[in-house]
């Protein structure tokens, strides 16, 4: 719930969830908005006579224009949406799946096997995906034209053809319904996921958090739940919405220029491209022939990467979010060290049976560290020192104070109000736990 409200509080994400949507929307009503007829095949469909190859301007049965051989634009873009939805969307949870798999395995795994699975992810990163694109297709071709078919692409809107002279087998059948470059972007989309996975789960494991946890009795599970999981799939949700738009992006760069594919808004492109400059050399005259097409790569694109930035900031750990604001507050005038009251002095027994009081206050070492760390401004480490005391129950007065002044220091740090709150709660204030969460909640 708070990393939602820390998503919506920025216009960047407002719009980038604004162009998503729409496009979720508009391909979710297609059959509404472009309602098919008897001329329609696949996305395309035919307003006039096929072999008029002049695009016409807008009018009533085309009210984005046609394209050569009088195909209808407006019709082609609301299909061409849909399809590219779906096609984003399976590229991405492919990719994400396999690769989240695929790296926290390694990671868990370590040693030797998490050095063989990396490199086996390396060897595919080396190899280009235009190539991969080209070795599948012609993989795809040759096993049905052995089957005693006849397979091959164009561009025009009859899509692939495939004549068998009997019934195909089963697997041929699957060949022919799975698009050759949905299979091979997810081949070849999967590697930075598994990377990054892998980093991360590597990083966890050995961080400071991670072993209090397991000190304090958590189970294995709970300890991957609670704090792995959230910060290890976070990062690689964000690669997976930005893929949405790039596959969709790459799939019509790789039908535009004709090494097959299926994607209405590409071929658009490639119908219209000698007429993208109109007589005379005006740029606008023909604007229906690629202005459209364009505009709608351009938007999906960057509203999937709007969102995914927006993922990025709301999934990041919390003191991690803030880093902005404590780098703005670090470049004020320096500021004096906080004053700490001393932990309370622990007696001890002397040699006399009277019990005799240190002079000199024993500290926690952890405390000490914690303090330290934050007069340095080393947030991150004295966040964990912090939280490590708080959820140990260890001098939680002190560590109240310290938190105090904390945000006496840095009043707009949403962080530190958090950890404030979470010390009151230790403590039984809850009355300034709850007013130290709304003070959180709202600068976040």
């Amino acid at each position: 719930m708070r990393s939602l409200r820390f998503f919506l509080s920025r216009w960047q994400n407002w719009l980038g969830l604004f162009i998503a949507l729409t496009f979720v929307v508009v391909a979710l009503s297609a059959p509404l908005i472009a309602p098919s007829n008897q001329t329609t095949q696949g996305p395309f469909m035919k307003v006039g006579r096929q072999s008029d190859k002049r695009p016409h301007p807008p009018s009533e049965t085309a009210p984005l224009g046609t394209l050569p051989g009088q195909l209808d634009v407006y019709h082609a873009l609301i299909w061409g949406a849909r399809e590219a939805m779906q096609f984003g969307l399976m590229v991405a949870l492919g990719a994400f799946v396999f690769g989240s798999l695929f790296g926290a395995i390694a990671g868990y795994s370590g040693g030797w096997v998490n050095g063989l699975m990396m490199r086996i992810a390396d060897a595919f990163l080396t190899f280009p995906v235009l190539a991969g694109v080209v070795f599948l297709q012609q993989l795809v071709a040759m096993t049905i034209e052995s089957m005693g078919g006849i397979y091959w692409f164009n561009n025009d809107y009859f899509g692939q053809v495939i004549d068998f002279q009997f019934a195909p087998p089963p697997f041929a059948v699957f060949l022919m319904k799975v698009d050759p470059i949905l299979i091979c972007l997810i081949l070849f989309s999967w590697m930075p996921i598994a990377r990054l996975v892998n980093t991360m789960v590597i990083t966890l494991k050995n961080t400071e958090f991670i072993q209090a946890a397991r000190a304090l009795g958590g189970s294995p599970w709970w300890v991957v739940r609670r704090h792995i999981l959230p910060n290890a799939v976070g990062p690689a949700i964000v690669l997976a919405a930005r893929d949405v738009g790039s596959s969709v992006i790459l799939q019509a760069t790789i039908t535009f220029v004709g090494l097959g594919g299926q994607s209405a808004w590409g071929m658009m492109l490639s119908m219209g491209r000698n007429w993208v400059i109109g007589p005379g050399g005006d740029l606008f005259d023909t604007w229906w022939v690629f202005m459209p097409a364009t505009l709608a790569l351009i938007l999906f694109g960057v509203g999937w990467n709007l969102l995914g930035d927006g993922l990025a900031e709301a999934l990041e750990p919390q003191a991690s979010r803030s880093n902005g604001s404590f780098l703005k507050l670090s470049r004020k005038k320096k500021e004096e060290p906080i004053e700490f009251i001393p932990v309370r002095p622990r007696p001890r027994v002397g040699t006399s049976h009277k019990v005799a009081v240190d002079i000199a206050p024993e500290v926690d070492p952890l405390l000490h560290v914690a303090r330290e760390a934050l007069n340095q401004r080393d947030f991150e480490k004295a966040f964990n020192a912090y939280s490590y005391l708080i959820a140990r129950g260890r001098h939680i007065e002190e560590v109240v104070d310290d938190l105090v002044k904390g945000t006496l220091r840095s009043p707009r740090n949403p962080a530190m109000w958090k950890l404030l709150g979470d010390a009151f709660d230790r403590a039984g204030r809850h009355e300034d736990a709850a007013r130290a969460y709304d003070r959180y909640t709202h600068l976040s």
